[in-house]
C-alpha cells in the first residue's frame, strides 16, 4: 500500500512539474484522500468537488444549455416548495435570461389546466423591495427582472416571495400563500 503512494505521489509530482512549466498553465495542486470505509464496509473514494456531476431525471424536462425543469401541481408554500427542490436535488427556479423564462413557460403551458402563477427562487425576506434569488444575487444580476404589469405590489403589505405569471413577467406573492412551483435542476 505505501509503495502505491509513493509511487502515485513521484507520478503527480512529475505531471504536476510538467503542466507549471508550460507558461500557459498555472501550477496544479494535487492533494491526495484517503480511502474511507462506509457504512457497508466496502472502500468508497472520499473526495470533494466544485461542480459535482448532475444526474438527469427523468422527470425534468431539459433544454439544451439552459437546464432541466419540473412543474410540482401540488400547492405548497414558498418555503416547502424551496425544500422540496433541494431534495430532488435541484433548487427553486431562477429565471436568468430570456431564453430561461420561455423554456419555463413552455413547461407550463404544457400542463393543462396550466397554473396561473408558480413560485420561484426569489424573495425580498431581507430586504423590502430589494429582490433577491435564493442564491443572493439580485435578480438583476441573475439576468432577468421582467415583472408583470402591476407588480411588484407587495400582495397587501405581505408580498416577500416571488413567483412567474403564466404570460412570462414575475410577480410577488405571500409565503404561505400555496401555489404550484418550479424546480430547477441545473446543467454544468
Amino acid at each position: 500500500m505505501a509503495v502505491r503512494i509513493i509511487a502515485i505521489q513521484t507520478l503527480l509530482f512529475f505531471v504536476t512539474y510538467a503542466l507549471a512549466g508550460q507558461s500557459s498553465l498555472k501550477p496544479i495542486i494535487v492533494v491526495l484522500a484517503r480511502t474511507a470505509t462506509g457504512a457497508t464496509g466496502n472502500a468508497d473514494q472520499t473526495c470533494l468537488l466544485r461542480n459535482p456531476p448532475i444526474v438527469r431525471r427523468n422527470d425534468y424536462t431539459y433544454f439544451p444549455g439552459i437546464g432541466g425543469y419540473k412543474l410540482h401541481l401540488k400547492a405548497v408554500s414558498w418555503n416547502r416548495a424551496r425544500i422540496t427542490c433541494e431534495e430532488e436535488g435541484g433548487h427553486l427556479a431562477i429565471i436568468n435570461s430570456l431564453a430561461e423564462r420561455d423554456a419555463v413557460v413552455t413547461v407550463l403551458k404544457a400542463m393543462n389546466p396550466n397554473p396561473k402563477y408558480v413560485s420561484l427562487g426569489f424573495h425580498d425576506l431581507y430586504e423590502e423591495g430589494h429582490y433577491v434569488t435564493i442564491h443572493g444575487r439580485t435578480l438583476a444580476r441573475a439576468g432577468f427582472n421582467e415583472w408583470a404589469a402591476g407588480e411588484p405590489n407587495n400582495d397587501v403589505g405581505f408580498g416577500n416571495c416571488g413567483s412567474l405569471h403564466l404570460s412570462g413577467g414575475l410577480n410577488d406573492h405571500r409565503c404561505d400563500k400555496l401555489l404550484p412551483f418550479v424546480c430547477e435542476h441545473p446543467i454544468h
